[in-house]
């Protein structure tokens, strides 16, 4: 056990979060060897040595992909994360993964955490309005963001990357840098559209992030080396609102159709994670003392495809906010399992079930 002449870490506790698995479906066996295995391992060791430590974890429900499996399920989406979010629950209890808390984006909590957090950085002048060109459907009289929009990825040439990243290649994309796009609804035609959304300037802190981020030597070289490819290229501004229906509405007059971008409210789970289980503590203000206090630690293990929103976006977020956050100290990011070469994808279908084996060990 730790002792106070020889401790594990210099921290009084840690808060330990695993990424937020979309609830678009099960979660597969690249979920766990990525993440939440992981996770679990080190949570254990610190518990071991007698270390203060929180376990925090959730479904992420909203986004397109949500959308888009509730609409091939004929269902809206919010029975779709109702239906999932147990199976997914389960899934990790089953397999002996045990979180403090596992909660849901969708909740009254987390809306009013993350619109509460959207209102600050707006009074305090950070967020920027402006314009931006997003694919539209004439045909459909709709806008069609990231996941609901198919091309040919600039970098690797894959014909069937995404709006938002190729899976191919592992790049973060922009629609309109797609090549030949086209609807993943249905295959309708899709032109740019000009529409007014609200801006996070991150390129103006990042004279703060590159700095931040080479701070920390100790960080694994691939977390490292993905920022500096970012920080290279120059951050520019990411919007954080966007024209859907499903999401957090955005908390201020006269943007009726408009939610919160999911890059910018999952995050924002691990807080509202963990408000939720203080006021299941029966203390509803003992979340800031894992997530105010300078004597916590913050560690986040995620999937390399969230590099850039744990160790780039999500720290600027915080550091930007009016009130003083702990800001992450280490960011474990794993590769991707691949299967026969291929990575392993919910939305794809192309995985190893964890249910299939706990439905096996049961019988």
């Amino acid at each position: 056990p730790r002792t106070p002449e020889k401790p594990v870490t210099a921290f009084d506790r840690t808060l330990v979060t695993a990424a937020l698995p979309y609830a678009n479906g099960p979660i597969h066996l690249g979920h766990l060897a990525g993440v939440y295995v992981p996770a679990d391992i080190y949570v254990r060791f610190l518990k071991s040595q007698g270390e203060d430590v929180l376990f925090i974890c959730g479904s992420d429900e909203h986004g397109v992909p949500i959308t888009i499996a509730a609409e091939q399920a004929g269902v809206s989406p919010k029975e779709l994360v109702d239906r999932n979010y147990p199976m997914i629950r389960d899934s990790f209890t089953a397999l002996g993964i045990e979180f403090d808390n596992y909660s849901q984006t969708s909740r009254e909590i987390h809306h009013e955490t993350s619109s509460a957090f959207f209102l600050d950085l707006h009074a305090s002048g950070v967020l920027e309005q402006g314009s931006s060109l997003q694919y539209y459907s004439e045909e459909n009289d709709r806008f069609y963001p990231d996941r609901y929009v198919l091309g040919t990825c600039p970098n690797c040439k894959n014909e069937k990357a995404r709006g938002d990243q190729c899976e191919s290649c592992g790049s973060q994309i922009e629609p309109e840098e797609l090549i030949d796009p086209y609807s993943a609804r249905d295959g309708a035609k899709i032109t740019l559209k000009e529409t007014t959304h609200w801006f996070f300037p991150l390129g103006k802190l990042q004279k703060w992030l590159q700095p931040w981020v080479e701070s920390h030597p100790e960080w694994r070289e691939n977390v490292r080396n993905y920022c500096r490819g970012w920080f290279e290229s120059g951050l520019g501004n990411r919007a954080v609102t966007r024209d859907l229906s499903w999401g957090v509405p955005v908390p201020l007059p006269d943007h009726e159709g408009k939610v919160l971008y999911v890059w910018f409210d999952a995050p924002i789970g691990y807080i509202s994670a963990t408000r939720e289980w203080a006021s299941e503590q029966g203390d509803p203000d003992l979340w800031r003392k894992w997530w105010q206090d300078d004597s916590s630690r913050l560690v986040h293990f995620i999937g390399k495809d969230n590099i850039v929103f744990h160790a780039i976006l999500f720290p600027a977020m915080l550091h930007a906010h009016s009130e003083d956050y702990v800001i992450v100290d280490n960011v474990p990011a794993n590769e991707f399992l691949n299967l026969e070469g291929h990575k392993l994808s919910t939305s794809a279908g192309y995985a190893v079930w964890p249910v299939s084996y706990t439905h096996l060990r049961a019988h």
